[in-house]
């Protein structure tokens, strides 16, 4: 495998608050709730209930980024939001309403520090008719604008976060 070839991905969800979170989900699940409480009965939030499931890599963090699908169907619509508290092994507060009833979650740790990510570059699956893409880049707080990017582009930027507001191109990927 080349050396310089990305050997990660992840399926970007635009925010203009949360940058791209670190890939590969750590847990999954099917969360049953309301409002800002994720609640699984069968979950493992703090790590320590499971003997064989123990450590930092189980334990859920204040600020890892959740993502919930907003129906049944996993693939659909995600909405993005942030771990705020751990109140047990079975529920979390996060920082917005996700969408009622049982839908499926992946929780990721977070990328919110300025030197926790080298950042991603962009894999731009559908970029349609003068696409933009609102981002922030890897080393700065300052929203760039990349306008007119057209499909199955990439991004030739380092990025830490792709805003929701300025961004119209979708099937974003973020590749490391």
């Amino acid at each position: 495998m080349a050396s310089n070839q990305p050997t990660q991905a992840l399926n970007v969800v635009p925010s203009d608050t949360i940058n791209i979170p670190e890939p590969d989900a750590y847990i999954t699940g099917t969360k049953n709730s309301t409002g800002t409480t994720i609640t699984d009965a069968s979950a493992n939030f703090l790590g320590v209930s499971n003997p064989g499931n123990t450590g930092y890599s189980n334990r859920v963090s204040i600020g890892d980024v959740v993502y919930v699908n907003d129906n049944a169907t996993p693939g659909s619509a995600v909405t993005i939001v942030t771990v705020v508290s751990v109140t047990d092994d079975n529920n979390l507060i996060v920082s917005a309403t996700v969408p009622t009833g049982s839908r499926p979650y992946e929780i990721y740790r977070s990328n919110a520090g300025p030197s926790d990510s080298e950042g991603f570059s962009l894999f731009v699956g559908d970029g349609g008719t003068a696409a933009n893409i609102a981002v922030v880049p890897a080393s700065s707080d300052q929203v760039v604008l990349l306008e007119n990017v057209p499909d199955s582009s990439f991004i030739p930027l380092q990025v830490k976060r792709v805003n929701s507001t300025g961004t119209t191109a979708t099937k974003i990927i973020a590749l490391r």
